[in-house]
């Protein structure tokens, strides 16, 4: 019985290494928590980032309050971004340095300026407060400028040299920034700027680049789109694509894989519909062409997606398999010794006998 229970033991093990736990994941896990300490012009009481109502030449001070969780002193960058718009459709705050659509008229950095802002270093178990200022433009905005105060942690091999210093955590905590001069947001709206081939890691697509020109954000949004041959009904590609999102005076691309489908050189229409919250509708026909270069460039790796590595859980099940070859080995040259001490023990004459 006793023998049982421990193949038991041993195949239960194997079986929710295979079944996997659950991971636990922590707030602290990152060492570092970083909290907007928010000022009284905070027009949103409920937010926990800044939702500032300011006025034209405005000076304020903006306040975040970094908090070293760790036993050692650790080094901070701060950085204030540009709200962009990335091409999964959802707004970024971690490019430091974004390609800024056409139709900004007033960016982050002009209110906050182009100047770096130091290395922060905070004491270990310790708090700091960390602050940027800005200045609003003479001229009165409209709608809302979006950014965020980007903190991450500097790794302890950071390089000093005259490129700057490299940061080894990929983890930043963000604090948001909205800076309105009227309660009134203004209404979204989109631009389709152009309809092409493209690639994107070896895979086919056609990407439409899609622009909203206001300053609002542009929440909700829901995107479906068709390819047919020119002049004709019959739809080669299709997709849809919901819960987008657009930061104000911004723009990304919108890819449409080509699937299993090999598109010709030739010419083609894209229809795209999207609505957001709020109502908003936009209807886009527009005409693209395939080339024979287009094809060539792309040489042969048209609907060829890159084959799954299984290397990993290759060398998972080699590693466990190890480990129940050891688990097993151990149990087996335990009974044996047991065996071995038994013998001995009832082959010895006990003081009676002798």
């Amino acid at each position: 019985m006793k023998r049982f229970w421990q193949w038991a033991l041993i195949l239960g093990a194997v079986g929710l290494t295979f079944l996997g736990w659950p991971q636990l994941s922590h707030a602290d896990s990152v060492g570092y928590t970083v909290n907007a300490v928010l000022p009284k012009n905070q027009d949103d009481s409920s937010a926990t980032y800044f939702a500032l109502r300011v006025k034209p030449k405005q000076h304020e001070k903006l306040t975040v309050a970094i908090t070293n969780q760790t036993k050692k002193s650790q080094r901070f960058q701060v950085n204030v971004n540009q709200a962009v718009t990335n091409d999964n459709g959802v707004i970024d705050y971690s490019q430091t340095n974004p390609q800024l659509d056409s139709s900004l008229k007033v960016s982050i950095k002009d209110v906050f300026g182009a100047k770096k802002v130091p290395t922060v270093t905070v004491p270990a178990k310790q708090t700091k407060d960390v602050s940027v200022h800005l200045t609003m433009p003479a001229k009165r905005i409209n709608g809302m400028i979006l950014g965020g105060i980007n903190v991450r942690k500097l790794g302890k091999d950071a390089d000093k040299s005259s490129k700057g210093v490299s940061l080894t955590n990929s983890f930043a905590y963000v604090i948001g920034v909205r800076l309105r001069e009227a309660a009134v947001d203004v209404a979204p709206n989109l631009n389709l700027l152009s309809v092409e081939a493209g690639q994107r890691n070896s895979l086919n697509q056609v990407n439409a680049k899609l622009q909203n020109p206001e300053p609002g954000i542009m929440s909700n949004l829901k995107i479906k789109t068709q390819v047919t041959k020119l002049n004709s009904s019959k739809i080669l590609l299709q997709n849809t694509k919901g819960n987008l999102a657009m930061a104000p005076n911004s723009h990304f691309t919108y890819s449409l894989p080509w699937g299993n489908t090999q598109l010709k050189a030739g010419q083609y229409t894209m229809t795209l519909d999207a609505t957001a919250k709020g109502g908003y509708h936009w209807h886009f026909v527009r005409n693209f062409t395939v080339t024979q270069q287009q094809l060539k460039q792309f040489a042969n790796r048209y609907n060829q997606p890159q084959a799954p590595s299984y290397f990993w859980w290759f060398l998972a099940g080699g590693l466990i398999i190890l480990l129940l070859l050891a688990i097993i080995g151990f149990l087996l040259w335990k009974n044996h010794r047991d065996k071995d001490q038994t013998s001995r023990d009832t082959s010895e004459p006990t003081d009676k006998q002798k």
